[in-house]
């Protein structure tokens, strides 16, 4: 489908028509024509009329069947734009919403993104209703039908039904969470910019199959994995990107999945290194700014430059220098290529350092302590070990539950320090 893509802005904002484009790429949509304007929302059609008329004649030469605003239009523009222009007209928060129902695999994702859908209508219902029986316009077949508080209260009702059943996928994921907590396995949280490579990386540190994507918004559910760093066990998690201005309603929407990044031990801040200074440092303060709304202040970050293998030396390091200024620990890597990957693990084990414990411990050579060899296997790492006539000696680096669980049946026990 040909699409025009508008932005009507404000003195001193800046045109967002890139991510519009990628964004309407990502939804399947070709886009053939842009527009911007500097002013002050027009209370009738939110852009001048003199733009309207450009946009008019833009729609018959290049057979454009729909337009998308960058910014959020209100009932009475929409239905007047789609009155004058004969085609339907969308917003930039419409549009997420087609790409997230795209992409929605899970139950949860699928329940999250109709709940946002109906959000987003709510406030806008009565004034839809109210415009479509003055007569019906691209984007208002149907609604004329109604009467307006009726279709409200049903709107109520389905968002209330919808609540009931992510609240039940929310205390199951409560379970998990708890379940994780009571072995102290960290969580490392993957979290960035959407397209900065979260997926891959993934891939990358747990040798999974993930679906990898170049289009926006591949990752709507998370996605987690215990995985050994320098022989440790972690849980690795890949959640969902991160956009400018990414709608408030999508936020409350996706709450019980986002809250999953702030009862993180460590999180991982991708971005892609290729692109150009002003807009990595942009999509970093985007990527901090959402983290905050979360709730997430204290929680260690480590910034992972991805994809050096678009870029040379000499650039790399000229973007190191300019990203120091944000105090952030970083590692610059390839996660498509591999490239360093083994500089991210060893920063990854510093940065935990705190979630283990190191200790020497004698259990007694009897066969029955022979079965938690499968558990010191799967929840330390092993400095040394060997069965000698002490016992069975051992010097680990494990979790703190495990050490507590080791210290009540040992000969000998000592935390290293």
């Amino acid at each position: 489908m040909k699409v025009a893509i508008v932005h009507r802005r404000e003195k001193g904002e800046e045109s967002n028509l890139a991510e519009l484009k990628e964004l309407c790429k990502t939804a399947g949509y070709q886009v053939v024509y842009e527009l911007t304007q500097v002013r002050e929302s027009h209370p009738k059609y939110d852009i001048g009329p003199g733009k309207i008329k450009i946009l008019k004649d833009a729609i018959k030469r290049f057979g454009i069947e729909k337009v998308i605003f960058e910014n959020d239009i209100k009932p009475v523009q929409e239905y007047n734009l789609a009155k004058v222009l004969q085609v339907p007209i969308i917003s930039r928060i419409r549009l997420i919403l087609e790409i997230f129902s795209k992409h929605a695999s899970s139950i949860e994702a699928k329940l999250q993104i109709k709940l946002a859908e109906l959000m987003y209508e709510l406030p806008r219902v009565k004034e839809k209703v109210r415009l479509a029986k003055k007569g019906e316009q691209p984007g208002f077949h149907g609604l004329g039908m109604y009467d307006a508080e009726v279709y409200y209260l049903h709107i109520k009702r389905r968002i209330a039904i919808i609540n009931k059943k992510l609240e039940v996928i929310r205390k199951r994921r409560i379970r998990l969470r708890e379940g994780r907590k009571i072995n102290g396995i960290p969580l490392v949280t993957i979290t960035g910019y959407t397209n900065a490579g979260k997926s891959t990386l993934f891939k990358a540190l747990t040798k999974s199959e993930v679906k990898i994507s170049p289009l926006l918004f591949t990752t709507l559910s998370p996605k987690t994995k215990m995985i050994k760093i320098d022989g440790k066990p972690v849980f690795i998690s890949d959640t969902i990107g991160f956009i400018k201005n990414l709608p408030t309603l999508l936020i409350e929407a996706f709450h019980s999945t986002l809250e999953e990044i702030s009862y993180s031990d460590l999180i991982i801040l991708i971005v892609d290194i290729s692109e150009s200074i002003e807009e990595i440092l942009n999509k970093i303060y985007c990527s901090l700014s959402i983290l905050r709304e979360i709730n997430v202040f204290e929680t260690p970050i480590l910034l992972v430059l991805n994809k050096i293998d678009k870029i040379s030396i000499e650039e790399l390091k000229e973007k190191e220098e300019k990203l120091s200024n944000l105090n952030l620990p970083y590692v610059a890597i390839s996660a498509l290529e591999k490239i360093n990957i083994e500089d991210l693990i060893n920063k990854l084990s510093l940065m935990l350092s705190n979630n283990y414990v190191k200790i020497h411990v004698v259990l007694e050579n009897l066969k029955e302590n022979f079965s938690i060899l499968s558990n010191i296997l799967k929840y330390s790492k092993i400095i040394s070990f060997s069965n000698n006539e002490k016992g069975i000696e051992a010097e680990l680096e494990t979790l703190p539950f495990f050490a507590e669980k080791l210290r009540s049946i040992a000969i000998s026990y000592n935390i290293i320090s």
